[in-house]
This record gives structure tokens, C-alpha cells and sequence, in this order.
């Protein structure tokens, strides 16, 4: 791949296209020769890859700043390029497009709270510090994403994707009602 294609990236992942093909691999490898790094041939296999960390334990939080090293994975489309994406990180792709169109629905802490079950209604009620703590923990600390949903703004990047998140998710929601109890 050409040094001087052009990159761009979303979350932990880069890409370069050159010619209609797009090497794809986490951004920490961009410049280490696929010769080092082992080769995705499938979308099936990806899958498997990303699920774990570097120490083999399950990642339920796919956008956590986590992903593991040392792979690449060569699409030959665009369309191959965004199936791979949303194998990666489920929705960013499309959330990203909304965004741009302008169509992006972003449900705010409230609203997103009110769809819960009766678990967490304490937090509605008077849960502030329990959830101000989850966000820093989980959504700033562990979390590429940015949760528009805690009134984050997006900051551009050259050649970055805005990596959105719109809601809290359940992992938060668990987070939280775990803070509130002790």
C-alpha cells in the first residue's frame, strides 16, 4: 500500500485507500509492515478478532479503547470497506451519516432514562452523582465514543470519523444502578 495514500480512521481503526483498495487495521499498526501483522481474510473471522482484547477477554463494550493489535484486513470496495466497519463498530457508519444529514436522533440523559424499566428509576429520581460517576468511568474513560447523549459536543479530527454515541447503554445503565446501591 502506498505511504502517500490517503488515511482515515474511526475509533481505535485506520484505513488507507489506494487504487479501490482499503487496508484496514488498528490505528496503532498504520505504520508497521503487513508483513508483521497477520492477514483477515473474512468478515466471520473479523468478527471473532474484535470481540476480544489483547489478553482474550470478551469486550461488551464495542467501542471501548481496547481493540486488539497486530491484524489487517484488505477490503477491495467501499461497500466491503463499510461491512467491515459495521462488523467493528456496530451503527457508527450509520450514525455518523445521520449526523451529517442532519437526521441524527440523540435521545438526552431524560429522555433515555424514561425507556428504562423500574430498575432504574432511582436514578431518574436522584441518581445524579451515581450517574455522573458511570459516565466518567465507563463513557469518558473506557469508551472511544463520544456520548452526545451527556451533552458532549463532537471535536473534528483530520481524517477521523466522528465516533457518536446517542444514547447510554446498557452496560452504563448497569454501572450506574450498581453505583447507586453501594
Amino acid at each position: 500500500m502506498n505511504r502517500d495514500s490517503q488515511q482515515e480512521g474511526i475509533g481505535q481503526i485506520a484505513w488507507r485507500s489506494d487504487g479501490g483498495v482499503y487496508e484496514i487495521r488498528h490505528e496503532e499498526d498504520m505504520n508497521v509492515s503487513v508483513k508483521k501483522l497477520r492477514e483477515i481474510k473474512n468478515l466471520l473471522k473479523l468478527e471473532e478478532l474484535v470481540r476480544r482484547n489483547e489478553e482474550g477477554n470478551y469486550r461488551p463494550l464495542r467501542g471501548e479503547k481496547n481493540l486488539v493489535q497486530g491484524w489487517f484486513y484488505s477490503a477491495k470496495s467501499a461497500l466491503e470497506l463499510r461491512e467491515v466497519l459495521e462488523v467493528i463498530y456496530p451503527g457508527a457508519m450509520g450514525n455518523w451519516s445521520a449526523q451529517q444529514k442532519g437526521e441524527l436522533r440523540v435521545l438526552g440523559w431524560k429522555e433515555a432514562a424514561k425507556k428504562q424499566t423500574g430498575r432504574v428509576q432511582a436514578l431518574i429520581e436522584g441518581g445524579g452523582k451515581a450517574v455522573e460517576v458511570a459516565k466518567k468511568e465507563l463513557c469518558i474513560t473506557r469508551c472511544g465514543k463520544t456520548p452526545l447523549w451527556a451533552e458532549k459536543s463532537v471535536v473534528a479530527k483530520v481524517g477521523k470519523v466522528p465516533f457518536l454515541c446517542v444514547e447510554p447503554c446498557p452496560l452504563f445503565w448497569e454501572k450506574a444502578k450498581n453505583l447507586l446501591n453501594s
